[in-house]
């Protein structure tokens, strides 16, 4: 989708990778919880879709499907009027909102990232990361969408037990270490020139 949205040769996928890209943010504007049609409109947009484990075969979503939602949702947003990538494979998530902060004046990034890890509530956690995308955005910066959507299925569990305390403690930490790479590897950048 990102490739056809940023063709310049091919104007009818462009167009339609614009359209989806649109349907996803307005998808976006809604709790995902309160519409049905938000997960409906993520998931017909997915290139694989997800596995018998992954899709609910009750009245709840599925960690698969939360994680799937916010992925997309957030990429959409990330590409609103880009003339760049924003998903570039083997940037983290954490690691560009490291360099974001090392490049920004803004001291709240930090606070906001931090807010967003250790969010227990969606809710919550959903208004941090959209304010995170939209500072992305605004920079230029790209990361791994695909390796953002399995970490957040691992934020977004509801379970409560060791194992998966224990994989959500896991990805916390990856993420703390690769904020602070990100902010080293401009600092270095700076230093280097």
């Amino acid at each position: 989708m990102q490739d056809d949205y940023l063709s310049t040769s091919n104007y009818s996928a462009q167009a339609n990778a614009r359209g989806a890209l649109a349907n996803l943010r307005k998808a976006g504007s809604t709790k995902l919880d309160n519409s049905p049609l938000a997960l409906a409109s993520v998931l017909s947009v997915l290139y694989s879709p997800l596995s018998d484990d992954e899709i609910g075969k009750n009245d709840w979503l599925t960690p698969s499907e939360k994680a799937v939602y916010y992925s997309l949702v957030s990429f959409s947003q990330h590409m609103q009027g880009a003339t760049t990538k924003a998903h570039e494979p083997g940037i983290g998530f954490a690691q560009a909102c490291g360099r974001l902060y090392a490049v920004s004046s803004s001291n709240s990034i930090k606070p906001r990232f931090d807010a967003m890890l250790l969010s227990r509530d969606e809710n919550s956690m959903a208004v941090h990361l959209r304010s995170l995308i939209s500072l992305l955005r605004n920079a230029g910066l790209p990361f791994d969408y695909a390796r953002f959507a399995q970490d957040l299925r691992i934020l977004v569990r509801s379970t409560k037990n060791a194992e998966d305390e224990l994989a959500r403690n896991r990805v916390q930490l990856r993420w703390s270490r690769d904020f602070a790479s990100g902010t080293y590897f401009d600092r270095s950048a700076e230093t280097a020139e």
